[in-house]
């Protein structure tokens, strides 16, 4: 189990991540220059915000020179009063900027999320089919939430402390050319080393993020078969490997942890230096150089301040890598291709229902072997069609391509002389019914799960399409079209569930009926009523029915029998008993069991 479900789940820990800041903003900009308006209005607040600060180191060293060395205390009052009220003027430019930041990003953060559920919802079946839920959970979940943390918490600080950075930069080369770079020759040392411990950061972020995706899906899965485990005693070996899980995971946490702890005293070590550098190079330019100790004050004060917005950057930077991170995997998932929603609708309101599979042929891969070969089938409207076969037959295939799941290959599959190829599969799939072997319910009530909150769907037509499927014992034990589901229909049995999905089918109206092993799973006693259920459900529309109880399918006006893909035999119940071939040997290996009984079968006599 560890070796299987490790491969399974280690696919995706290999995939390197490589978003960067600068990448991340490209992918942000379409959504944040859809409201230029606000943008325009940030920067303008942050620009405010950003000079008034640079402004108060030169109210200090005009405050020294003019003020304390000629002993002017008109002027010292003055630089009192314009200083409170530009510390005010910042305060409420901080309290505004970073509302309209704030609201601005969850604006946008609104707008990916809607557009990531809305892409996930659009993907392919195969996409579903390679990836776990687990996975896909995490991607529109936590890591939305991460990456609206980067909007609140960190995306708005580090503009703005970069912002600051550039700000000070400017102001000290105003005042010393010479001196700034004199003093910041160390800066490019210090940023290479940010920038080589950064991207260390990014990618033990990136696997981090991508290992707890792992035990998400891990979880998922094992709490959805958990009932298999208990009844195996498998939870040894499940909990075996979700602690294997965590114990890498703890360990690249813990290597984050120590590449932090060498950060942090490098910067402060880049601090200490660069200010004695420059008090010994202020004094010198102060002696020889006539730099007025007011401004020298003020150099110091804004060089000081220059490794604050550096440090709050710092502060943040688990959570930015850690949104990075998130925003890396929406934005791969983003990138995912949708299913093709080209084509054209049905131009009547209502279909005949006649299928036509004109020599289809499919294969899953090109190096896969084909699942269905040479299909040559004409199902006219009305009829009721049973595909029978052994496992692996190409049975589910059928109707998977019938629903457009996937492409045909070679060949044709027509509704109505209309081409598969042509249609849409939002046109196409309303019109096709599916009652799946287990039909699945959402948590809520019975009325939603029947109506799946469609507004054309009356609580009439929902009563009626339960009363139809047989739900009439379902609504009397639950208390009504009100009666509360538990989540995956928990508090329903098998059979009931089953009924409820006819209900929603009948709710709908489908031109064409797909039952695939609708009573399979069952008890005797669901499966009557399942049975008048399916005679009502296909009663005046296509159906087409996949079956391994063979009883299901007596009343069946074809029976279509499958082998490796290919069309063995074609007829009704009776027909194809007498032909003694391969539909015989599948009904006698359920129903008979002595020679006498087998020719009895031959005649189409019902067992005894």
């Amino acid at each position: 189990m560890k070796k299987t479900n490790a491969h399974h789940f280690f696919t995706e820990d290999n995939v390197a991540l490589e978003l960067t800041f600068k990448k991340l903003f490209m992918k942000l900009w379409p959504y944040l220059w859809r409201h230029k308006a606000k943008v325009i209005v940030s920067l303008l607040l942050v620009g405010a915000y950003v000079t008034v600060g640079r402004a108060l180191p030169f109210l200090f060293g005009y405050a020294i020179d003019d003020g304390i060395k000629e002993h002017n205390r008109h002027i010292i009052v003055t630089v009192a009063i314009a200083y409170g009220v530009l510390e005010t003027t910042r305060a409420v430019l901080a309290f505004l900027q970073n509302r309209h930041i704030q609201q601005f990003g969850n604006q946008v953060l609104f707008e990916i999320r809607e557009r990531l559920m809305n892409h996930v919802q659009n993907l392919p079946v195969t996409y579903f089919e390679k990836n776990p839920s687990g996975r896909t959970v995490t991607r529109v979940t936590n890591d939305i939430y991460a990456l609206g943390e980067l909007f609140s918490q960190g995306f708005a600080a580090i503009f703005i402390n970069l912002i600051e950075m550039l700000s000070i930069f400017v102001s000290l080369f105003l005042i010393s050319p010479s001196m700034t770079g004199t003093t910041l020759l160390i800066l490019p040392v210090l940023l290479w080393v940010c920038a080589l411990l950064s991207h260390k950061i990014r990618l033990q972020f990136g696997a981090t993020k991508r290992k707890l995706a792992m035990i998400n899906a891990f979880s998922a899965e094992a709490f959805s078969g958990i009932k298999v485990l208990q009844l195996f005693g498998r939870t040894g070996e499940s909990r075996d490997f979700f602690n294997q899980l965590s114990h890498e995971y703890k360990t690249l946490q813990l290597s984050t942890v120590r590449l932090f702890a060498t950060l942090w005293p490098l910067i402060e070590g880049f601090n200490v230096f660069t200010l004695a550098v420059a008090l010994a190079v202020g004094a010198y330019f102060h002696q020889y150089h006539g730099l007025s100790v007011g401004h020298l004050s003020a150099y110091i004060l804004l060089l000081q301040s220059f490794f604050k917005p550096l440090k709050n950057i710092l502060e943040r930077y688990n959570q930015l890598q850690n949104s990075l991170a998130s925003a890396d995997r929406v934005f791969h998932l983003l990138d995912e291709e949708e299913e093709s929603r080209e084509g054209r609708d049905f131009a009547k309101a209502r279909l005949e229902g006649r299928i036509e599979f004109d020599k289809v042929s499919f294969r899953y891969a090109e190096h896969m072997p084909y699942v269905l070969k040479d299909i040559q089938l004409a199902i006219e409207p009305g009829m009721s069609v049973a595909l029978v076969g052994r496992t692996g037959s190409g049975k589910t295939t059928t109707i998977s391509l019938l629903q457009k799941f996937y492409d045909v290959l070679e060949g044709e599959i027509r509704i109505d002389g209309v081409p598969l190829s042509q249609l849409a599969p939002q046109a196409l799939r309303p019109r096709v019914g599916v009652v799946q072997q287990d039909g699945f319910v959402f948590s809520g009530s019975l009325f939603s799960n029947i109506s799946l909150f469609d507004p054309k769907i009356s609580r009439e037509t929902a009563m009626w399409a339960a009363e139809q499927a047989q739900c009439q014992d379902i609504l009397r034990k639950h208390g009504g079209l009100d009666g509360k589901v538990q989540e995956r229909g928990s508090n329903l049995s098998a059979g009931e569930r089953q009924l409820l999905a006819f209900a929603r089918v009948l709710a709908f109206n489908p031109d064409i009926l797909i039952l695939d092993e609708a009573t399979a799973n069952i008890d005797s006693v669901s499966e009557k009523a399942i049975q008048k259920a399916t005679e009502v459900a296909t009663r005046g529309r296509t159906s087409v029915i996949i079956a391994h109880r063979l009883s299901t399918i007596l009343h069946c006006d074809l029976i279509v029998v499958l082998d490796k893909g290919q069309i063995v035999e074609m007829g009704r119940h009776a027909e194809l008993l007498q032909q003694r071939g391969r539909y015989y040997e599948l009904y006698t290996l359920q129903f008979w069991g002595s020679s006498t009984e087998s020719e009895n079968a031959s005649r189409g006599e019902p067992p005894r």
